[in-house]
């Protein structure tokens, strides 16, 4: 899974041209999923001060004792560490197996009890287990960022019920009965409809997610760059609800600091080691 670098629009290149160290991943989630023959690796190498890159193998020894271990891409993962800090508690990895492998993690986030989902890009630089709280870099990398008009009309019923509304459009029943009570059953499928289609036109800003996937309605407080190997990045700093959330896209359409923005992506995270 090289996502990370297709969102963005890099050559996945990258990890494999890139010499650096290589270290055994000791966390504990990957155990059940090794056989006695097999132990998981990670090539992890800098590119520059803000961008890492993160190549996992499954390497697998031969029954010969003259022949040499067979490696296994699984996947590479672009991480940045210049995203915004949080910390976590509570992690839970989402990986089932080395054919559909992913370092997919959902975790708390203990100031605000939110549940956040991200790709742990340097999982292998963490111990065996995770004890307490961690501090994580969070970063959104989309595909593009398109800026939207100021909100004209605040519904004040959508916004009494954004968290339970939330759930209820990942179709959670009890959410949705929950709302129905709340505000009806038409008026709930009015609200579900239109955070479906067009949040931005519900909520001043709004952050969805789905299994890592995000879409997020934002205003933006900051506008930068960013280059990885010559191509350039653009870096979008935006408020959305209660969270401060750095993007990095490859396209943003002109926009300045105090206008909103929507867009869709996946969070990942580069962990403070």
């Amino acid at each position: 899974m090289d996502e990370s670098f297709s969102i963005l629009e890099l050559p996945p290149q990258l990890c494999k041209k890139s010499k650096g160290e290589t270290v055994e991943v000791k966390h504990f989630v990957f155990e059940d999923l090794l056989d006695s023959q097999e132990k998981l690796i990670c090539r992890h190498a800098e590119i520059d001060e803000n961008f890492s890159t993160y190549l996992y193998l499954l390497e697998k020894k031969r029954d010969s004792f003259f022949s040499r271990e067979e490696e296994k891409p699984l996947g590479c993962y672009l991480g940045y560490r210049a995203g915004v800090l949080y910390t976590f508690e509570d992690f839970n990895f989402k990986i089932n197996s080395f054919d559909e492998f992913t370092l997919l993690s959902e975790a708390v986030e203990v100031t605000t009890g939110t549940s956040f989902f991200f790709e742990l890009c340097n999982l292998c630089q963490l111990p065996h287990e995770l004890s307490g709280e961690i501090e994580l870099l969070l970063s959104i990398y989309s595909r593009k960022v398109k800026r939207i008009p100021p909100l004209t009309y605040f519904d004040q019923i959508a916004d009494e019920n954004r968290e339970v509304l939330k759930m209820a459009v990942k179709g959670n029943p009890r959410a949705v009965e929950k709302l129905e009570r709340e505000v009806g059953e038409e008026e709930a499928k009015r609200l579900i409809k239109e955070f479906k289609t067009r949040p931005e036109e519900l909520f001043d800003t709004c952050i969805l997610s789905s299994e890592g996937s995000y879409s997020v309605v934002g205003i933006v407080t900051a506008l930068g760059t960013e280059e990885v190997e010559g191509r350039q990045l653009m870096v979008v700093d935006l408020f959305a609800e209660e969270f401060e959330l750095r993007v990095l896209s490859p396209h943003v359409e002109p926009v300045k600091e105090g206008e909103r923005v929507a867009l869709s992506g996946k969070m990942f995270a580069v962990a403070m080691v």
